[in-house]
């Protein structure tokens, strides 16, 4: 019978060397995991801090809101403003007889000029009203798309709905846009 030879040391040795992987595959582990963990920690404070950006946008839009809207009940309930009086026609004065000493020529008339149209100031007001009215409008159709689209991002909304509602959206701000560029 033939022993075989173990040399211990050798396997002492590669025992050694196996403990130590060991250790630095449960020290590698330990690392993953709590990376793993602050990456979950940093993704929950990121998604908070988004929430509350856009819950205070969301504030703010509503503030802005209620402002406008008491602007324009102010604007509302100012009284309306009335035309300035058309000024008084004063008569031409009478020529003054003159003797009739020598014949005259006749005095040719001079051509008198058109008057000037002067825009009635009802007029005028009645299109800047108009035109605040449309730039009103402009901006409540804006304020509905940015509403819109932090609706959409919060994913308060499907995307066809959103798609559907962008496209109204923008429609009316053309259709606006084509109505202010009219007046102007």
């Amino acid at each position: 019978m033939t022993f075989m030879a173990f040399d211990i040391s050798e396997l002492t040795q590669k025992l050694k060397e196996i403990e130590t992987y060991a250790e630095r595959v449960a020290e590698t582990k330990k690392l993953a995991d709590n990376l793993a963990e602050n990456l979950a920690k940093m993704k929950i404070a990121i998604n908070q801090t988004i929430n509350d950006s856009f819950t205070e946008i969301a504030s703010q839009i509503d503030t802005l809101r209620k402002n406008m809207t008491e602007m324009e009940s102010v604007k509302a309930s100012a009284p309306a403003p009335t035309p300035a009086p058309a000024p008084e026609a004063t008569p031409e004065p009478a020529p003054e007889p003159t003797p009739d000493a020598s014949p005259m020529p006749e005095p040719v008339a001079e051509p008198t000029p058109e008057p000037i149209p002067v825009a009635e100031p009802a007029v005028v007001a009645e299109g800047d009203d108009q035109l605040d009215f449309l730039l009103q409008q402009k901006d409540r159709l804006k304020a509905s798309l940015t509403d819109l689209r932090f609706d959409y991002m919060r994913g308060y909304i499907p995307e066809d709905d959103y798609k559907t509602k962008e496209a109204e959206l923008d429609s009316q701000l053309e259709d606006i846009d084509r109505q202010i560029a009219a007046l102007k």
